[in-house]
């Protein structure tokens, strides 16, 4: 295998041919399963940088291999594994798993050759690569690239990037990622270099890095020694093995190459995104386009003799009684449409696309089979990919950075304008969810698998919220995702180097079967269970469960006007505020003072000893012993990692009677809940604020009935408007996202933007899907996204089987704004995931 490389300084590579090329590493938009909008919006600046090219440029897209140890390192960095035992133990099994996957990533890469600068310069630079491969081929040392030289070629490079539109992310590719280029290719099926993270970077060896990586055998159409002869690989002849067998010292891989030679004559947005479709794949695809870029003032004058030619074809027809056939008018047609897109602006650019495509496998009739994939799926759509016989070495090296185009890619070129070549979808990938933290999903496309890892801490350190959302209709997955995102913050919220940290979770838990009690009892940790009724063992009386006196004084204000249908500007919700406030002002302060306070001040006030009737009332009814009931020890939370409010015997009431003339006819025990449950919330707010040492989440199923009142709502809104500060976030879910925050009013669409993780499950209702999508930013008319929330996520038309390993699939917004499919893994904790399920069979 020979590398054309004989020198990399920077992100420019000096090549064994002469030639200087620059690589830039390109961020991907993750665009894919976005809006129409998005993805119109994307396609238009992948136009703009077209047409700022000139001659030849390269589009490079790769899968690098992800190392089950990297992927480990990462859930467990920053994380005290010593204190934390059963996350340790999860992790190993994680690792276990992963051995048995195919994991993967995707880089995009854009290489151009940088102008030589005139006639005398190209020709210096053509003699010193042939001086330097003559001295290698005697044993020599070749001269250096000199300094001066590699300035002047970084400096042309960078100032090359700066013309360019600022819409496409580029960054200067580092040296150790060049050679990670040329190291993939040569070791696709077999372990292969990690590619470096940003900042790091490789020593500078410019001729031996290259020439190590060069130690590899290519042999077209070999098979492998020990090839069983009747199999159809072995048997299928030196003219059907289109394969190429690439010996290493990691082991032997086959790869085969496949051209691009037919396209549409038309393309239509969005539905011909062929590149960005390669994601969808199980298995990995390397594609490369090579572009040659022509001003449209030059390929038009090409084209108009071009014009001539099929003008006369017509002609040729002259005798014939059938006509002229409609493809050679249609031609016509073509060539003078084309003609007038290229003259239409002065920006415009014919581009000269040569494509191709890569799959590997560690056995010809896995490369096999995975090729028949890509010829089979593209073929209903008009493309068509040729594995030419003989030429798969010469494609192998037409995607190298520095080479020169093959004759087979160049004999393939498709002539396009700038906007068609834009609408192919290059460049649409992105990575999903965090650098570092738990194993939390797999992404949905990315060919081959691709973790999604979840740092729940990580917003308040980057200066953003906690928080996280979750949409879905019954049975969708969302409250195991919820879970699953509990486990993870107690199993591993202990930071090393961080005295005190801890992850913690308050739930309220309003199931009859208990299972948020029941989940959070199986995970790492103490757990605390206070229960909310005549039962209760513990106090929740807001003057003795609050030490801040002006939080004390907001919250008794806010759960004593909901439970006793009081206004709070309305002489009895003035004389409740005073009395509040005194009490507050005793040294134990209590409900029970609270009803002395007013039955004093009753005494010679009327609307007073109204309200201290309505209070006693209150008091005496045993579903209020909770936090009436002064002999109860006052709650304490401290010690517990999660503490799980159990609520199930709370009614509430339904959304239709809440409306303003119904308020006033609620059978008591709906009053209570409804209060009950705002007190709790608020109690949540003190439990997650409480220590910044630690990190919280108040996690809320179901929240309807938290943002049911304007008091509730305002709740939410604080939570997780001061989580940042407090190192907490909320998890809060419902099947409509107006339930968590309302698009029609101010404090819902704050409360909705404030969210910025996001996940989306199936809603087969096409309303609550379109609402979901807007939650999500993304466009609710758009049809190919209603219709996967509808039917494309976890589809439950499907057999057992194909359900169990389809669960929990959804549309993903992670914490920097990207968009993804993304399937939630539940973490391999047997005890947690035995009690992950709410289903009524997993309970059982």
């Amino acid at each position: 295998m020979q590398i054309p490389v004989r020198h990399v300084a920077g992100n420019v590579i000096w090549t064994t041919q002469g030639t200087c090329w620059a690589v830039w590493r390109v961020e991907g938009s993750g665009h894919a399963q976005s809006s129409r909008t998005v993805k119109e919006r994307r396609m238009h600046a992948l136009e703009a940088l077209i047409k700022q090219l000139r001659g030849e440029a390269m589009l490079l897209s790769l899968c690098p291999q992800l190392s089950p140890a990297a992927v480990v390192r990462r859930m467990t960095d920053g994380i005290d594994l010593a204190a934390s035992e059963r996350y340790a133990q999860l992790v190993n099994r994680v690792w276990d798993q992963l051995e048995q996957l195919e994991l993967t990533g995707r880089a995009d890469w854009l290489a151009v050759p940088l102008p030589a600068g005139g006639r005398r310069q190209a020709a210096a630079m053509a003699l010193s690569a042939a001086r330097a491969d003559v001295a290698l081929q005697m044993g020599l040392l070749p001269a250096p690239v000199s300094g001066r030289e590699e300035l002047r070629r970084l400096t042309q490079a960078r100032e090359m990037a700066a013309g360019w539109p600022s819409t496409i992310a580029l960054r200067p590719a580092s040296e150790a990622e060049i050679l990670w280029i040329y190291g993939h290719s040569a070791r696709r099926g077999v372990p292969e270099p990690l590619l470096p993270e940003p900042g790091e970077d490789a020593v500078r060896s410019a001729v031996r890095g290259a020439a190590a990586l060069g130690q590899v055998i290519l042999a077209e159409g070999a098979a492998p020694a020990d090839a069983d002869p009747t199999t159809s690989a072995a048997a299928a002849g030196r003219f059907g093995r289109r394969w190429l067998q690439v010996s290493t010292a990691w082991g032997e891989s086959y790869q085969t190459f496949l051209a691009l030679s037919e396209m549409p004559a038309r393309f239509v947005f969005p539905g011909s995104e062929y590149l960005a479709v390669l994601d969808e794949f199980s298995f990995p695809v390397d594609w490369v386009m090579r572009l040659k870029v022509t001003p449209g003032d030059v390929a038009e004058a090409k084209a108009r003799r071009q014009a001539r030619e099929v003008a006369g074809q017509p002609e040729e027809y002259a005798g014939e009684t059938a006509g002229v056939p409609s493809r050679v008018l249609e031609a016509a047609e073509d060539m003078d449409d084309y003609r007038s897109a290229l003259t239409a602006s002065k920006s415009e650019v014919e581009v000269q696309a040569m494509g191709a495509l890569c799959v590997w496998g560690t056995t010809p009739a896995e490369t096999e089979a995975r090729a028949a994939d890509l010829i089979t799926h593209f073929a209903g759509g008009d493309y068509t990919f040729t594995r030419p016989l003989g030429e798969q070495e010469r494609l192998f090296y037409g995607m190298l950075p520095g080479a020169r185009t093959p004759k087979v890619m160049a004999g393939y070129a498709q002539v396009l304008l700038a906007r068609d070549f834009a609408m192919a979808g290059a460049f649409a990938g992105s990575e999903l969810g965090d650098a570092h933290g738990p194993l939390y999903g797999l992404a949905l496309a990315g060919g081959g698998t691709r973790p999604v890892l979840t740092d729940w801490t990580l917003g308040p350190r980057r200066s953003a919220s906690a928080s996280a959302a979750f949409i879905g209709e019954l049975g969708s997955g969302k409250s195991v995702a919820m879970k699953a995102a509990v486990y993870y913050v107690l199993a591993a919220g202990r930071r090393a180097g961080v005295p005190g940290s801890r992850g913690r979770a308050v739930m309220v838990d309003r199931t009859p079967q208990q299972e948020w009690l029941r989940f959070a009892q199986a995970c790492p940790g103490a757990t605390q269970v206070i229960r909310v009724d005549d039962r209760a063992q513990v106090s929740l009386d807001p003057l003795r469960a609050i030490n801040d006196p002006r939080q004390a004084q907001r919250r008794t204000e806010s759960f004593l006007t909901l439970l006793l249908g009081i206004a709070p500007m309305e002489d009895q919700g003035v004389v409740l505020s005073e009395a509040i406030e005194a009490v507050l002002g005793t040294s134990t302060p209590s409900m029970a003072a609270l009803i002395d306070e007013l039955t004093s001040r009753g005494r010679a006030d009327a609307t007073a000893a109204a309200v201290a009737r309505k209070l006693a009332s209150v008091a005496r009814k045993d579903l209020s012993r909770s936090v009436f009931d002064p002999n109860l020890p006052v709650v304490d939370t401290a010690r517990a990692d999660s503490v799980v409010f159990s609520v199930a015997n709370l009614a509430l009431p339904k959304e239709h009677e809440l409306a303003a003339d119904r308020l006033a006819k609620l059978e008591f025990e709906k009053s209570f809940g409804r209060a009950a449950l705002y007190l709790i919330a608020a109690l949540c707010r003190e439990i997650c604020f409480a220590d910044p040492n630690e990190f919280a989440l108040a996690v809320w199923d179901e929240v309807w009935w938290l943002t049911s009142s304007p008091e509730g709502e305002a709740l939410l809104l604080e939570l997780v408007r001061d989580g940042r500060k407090h190192s907490a976030g909320v998890l809060a879910a419902s099947h409509d996202g107006n339930d968590i925050g309302s698009s029609t009013s101010d404090t819902g669409q704050i409360i909705r933007g404030l969210f910025p993780r996001k996940h989306l499950f199936r809603q087969r209702d096409v309303a609550l899907a379109k609402r979901g999508l807007t939650f999500l930013d993304l466009d609710p008319d758009d049809a190919e996204l209603v219709e996967l929330v509808t039917s494309g996520l976890s589809p439950v038309d499907a057999s057992d089987e194909i359900r169990v390993q389809r669960a929990g699939e959804c549309l993903h917004r992670d914490l920097y704004g990207r968009i993804g499919g993304m399937q939630v893994v539940i973490p391999p904790d047997e005890a947690a995931a035995a009690a992950i399920h709410s289903d009524p069979a997993a309970v059982a």
